[in-house]
């Protein structure tokens, strides 16, 4: 999924096949933006549905930046604390979702680079566990 929607994350979204809304749940913000999640592959792509409240710039029509780091950071929490990707430790060895205390799972630091704007439109984001130590895990996407 680099640069197109692959077609079936697009028939998920637009069939309403979302899945981890017990974690939407959780958070008064997540649902005021709607956020959705669509399993893909062993990861979980997140759906921001378009609003007009979400606009930031109402002259060139672009969602706020603050929308676009809430959607991203959602994401980075969902594939952490639901993803089943088997990742490797720094010391080679294989960590399970178990081993981490998941109930202590925060973002600490997150940093976006803002190449576009993000458009009045559906939105959708990727994460991905790159590193995983005894108590981090580096998401990217």
């Amino acid at each position: 999924m680099d640069h197109k929607i692959n077609t079936s994350v697009l028939a998920k979204h637009l069939s309403m096949d979302y899945v981890l809304k017990n974690f939407c749940a959780t958070s008064t913000y997540m649902k005021y933006l709607d956020i959705r999640f669509i399993k893909e592959n062993n990861s979980y792509i997140s759906v921001l549905p378009y609003k007009s409240n979400l606009i930031g710039n109402p002259d060139l029509k672009v969602l706020h930046g603050g929308i676009t780091v809430a959607l991203l950071e959602f994401t980075a929490m969902a594939q952490i604390l639901y993803g089943n990707d088997n990742v490797t430790s720094t010391q080679g060895t294989n960590l399970s979702d178990n081993e981490v205390d998941q109930s202590k799972a925060k973002v600490i630091d997150i940093n976006v680079e803002y190449l576009r704007p993000g458009f009045a439109q559906d939105s959708f984001a990727i994460a991905r566990i790159v590193r995983t130590g005894r108590r981090f895990r580096l998401v990217a996407r």
